[in-house]
């Protein structure tokens, strides 16, 4: 590819869901090159932000209920591919934050499982004190459109994550813990609704955070992690298609963070392959610092460099 027409990216549509994508490579008068098929395209992720621009983005919710939107850019600094090592590198910088919502302190849990209902955007869930679960679909500009209930009876969990596509229909998905210590998977149809749940997992009331980190090891599944209450963090890889491979513990000393979220990825400074891109985990400790974790293929999770500080301002992070 010449190098002006480098960093160009294909804009999906929620129509193009299911579908494969391959590239042709026209060498003039040699045969054209054709690129493997890629997985067939799933709904939009809690990776791809808020702003419809593919960006690392965070949600913070204070404890008066303002939801305060941390937008990212990108392409204002460098972004190239290196080809001799299929990396690409960019950077970025945060836009100025706004609060996108008040009111949100009425929800016990609120969290994303990206694009719930369909429409290409990211939404929110949220769960109020009667178990009452409420969707609140994005607008694609950080902003909402109506509110509606999408489910009842939820007060049974103590935990609730947006799994991202866990059992690789192409639809996101749902997990919940409940006192038992079970893990079931609330499957989502891409319309906002609900397919029959099935128990994925047991004794998880060891664990005190459960978080969804997204594809942090570039494999194509996502990546649920759990730290227990000595302050080891383990990470569960999921197989994509609603099972787990083995499980590993990625670090000790989380006892010190107050929050964890798996956001998408946040700098490809370092380079990473395109092919097998690898999300970032963030986590706010007591002194309200906001640290980095990178995806890393092999070790989990590479070691962490603040990016911000003053975080401790919100209850939790979406």
């Amino acid at each position: 590819m010449p190098a002006e027409r480098q960093g160009e990216v294909l804009k999906l549509k929620p129509e193009d869901r299911g579908k494969r994508i391959s590239l042709n490579v026209d060498r003039g008068c040699d045969e054209p090159n054709r690129s493997a098929e890629t997985p067939p395209i799933a709904a939009s992720n809690r990776a791809m932000g808020w702003t419809n621009r593919g960006n690392f983005e965070l949600l913070g919710r204070t404890q008066g209920g303002d939801l305060v939107l941390y937008p990212r850019t990108y392409e204002t600094e460098w972004r190239f591919w290196d080809p001799s090592t299929d990396a690409l590198y960019y950077s970025g910088s945060w836009d100025e934050p706004r609060v996108v919502g008040t009111g949100w302190n009425i929800f016990n849990i609120v969290f994303s499982p990206g694009d719930f209902d369909g429409d290409g955007y990211n939404d929110v869930l949220g769960r109020d004190s009667a178990g009452r679960l409420f969707l609140y679909p994005g607008n694609g500009d950080g902003g909402w459109l109506p509110p509606r209930q999408v489910g009842a009876g939820w007060q049974i969990f103590d935990s609730v994550i947006g799994a991202g596509d866990f059992n690789g229909d192409g639809n996101n998905d749902v997990l919940g813990r409940d006192s038992a210590g079970r893990l079931l998977l609330y499957p989502g149809d891409g319309r906002g609704g609900w397919l029959a749940p099935s128990q994925v997992g047991s004794g998880w009331q060891i664990f005190d955070k459960i978080i969804a980190g997204g594809d942090t090891g570039g494999d194509g599944a996502v990546d649920i992690f759990a730290r227990d209450r000595a302050g080891v963090l383990h990470q569960y890889p999921a197989n994509g298609q609603g099972g787990w491979k083995s499980p590993a513990a990625v670090g000790y000393g989380w006892e010190v963070m107050n929050e964890i979220l798996g956001p998408g990825i946040f700098s490809g400074g370092d380079g990473y392959d395109v092919r097998k891109p690898r999300a970032d985990v963030v986590a706010v400790d007591q002194e309200g610092d906001l640290h980095l974790y990178g995806g890393a293929s092999t070790t989990g999770l590479y070691t962490g460099d603040v990016i911000g500080t003053g975080w401790n301002i919100f209850k939790n992070l979406i």
